[in-house]
């Protein structure tokens, strides 16, 4: 055994090459980061006193949302099968647009009977649901506030003052946000990261099939 096989299987470099699964693997762990960076732009402007803002806090909130479309879109690729190509599992993701529940349904979907996830915040995911990424603007913030039921209104229960406004819900939201990265990031690494160790003529298969799917897109 030369030292090229020695190092491979001291890296768990499965013994079938497969190129898709490496394309796959290049792009499950670029969601991954996304979402990972997300999280660290929040927790550098949580810690600012522009959070004092309504505004802008409902700016920081759309990051940790942001955050789980990610790390979710990064599931759905790395628990692709190998029926599908890259660019199936690429459009799949990308198809859900910014719909957290959509993407949760999809990568549960998948997950079942192979891969464990942990229950999910239920109020956290329908809060989003109704703040939804348009809540980075102002107006939309504002009209959620104008539009909402007086009596909820005054007594500070409004979809509001009970999400962003809430510093202990934005916690909540961080928490959701951590634990679902943490999970892309075991996913990937269980079904896909050993697949994008390469040398030799599997690089150039790796990218061919990268350009292949680049040029699909």
């Amino acid at each position: 055994m030369g030292i090229k096989e020695i190092l491979e299987k001291s890296l768990g470099v499965p013994k079938k090459h497969r190129p898709e699964r490496a394309v796959k693997s290049y792009i499950a762990s670029n969601f991954y980061i996304d979402g990972n960076l997300f999280i660290e732009a929040f927790d550098i402007v949580n810690a600012t006193d522009s959070m004092e803002n309504r505004a802008f806090r409902a700016k920081a909130i759309v990051n940790l949302c942001m955050s789980i479309e990610c790390s979710l879109k990064s599931l759905i690729i790395s628990l692709s099968k190998d029926s599908e190509t890259p660019k199936g599992a690429y459009k799949k993701a990308r198809s859900c647009g910014h719909k957290i529940e959509d993407l949760h349904t999809e990568m549960a979907l998948r997950a079942k009977k192979r891969f464990s996830t942990p229950k999910r915040d239920e109020e956290v995911f329908n809060d989003l649901q109704k703040l939804k990424v348009e809540s980075r603007y102002s107006f939309e913030v504002w009209l959620l506030r104008i539009q909402a039921d007086k009596t909820k209104f005054f007594a500070g229960e409004d979809l509001i003052s009970s999400t962003i406004d809430n510093k202990e819900w934005a916690s909540r939201v961080r928490k959701e946000a951590v634990t679902i990265n943490n999970l892309a990031k075991e996913c990937h690494s269980k079904y896909m990261a050993k697949h994008a160790i390469l040398s030799g003529k599997k690089f150039e298969t790796f990218n061919k099939e990268l350009n292949n799917f680049l040029s699909s897109l």
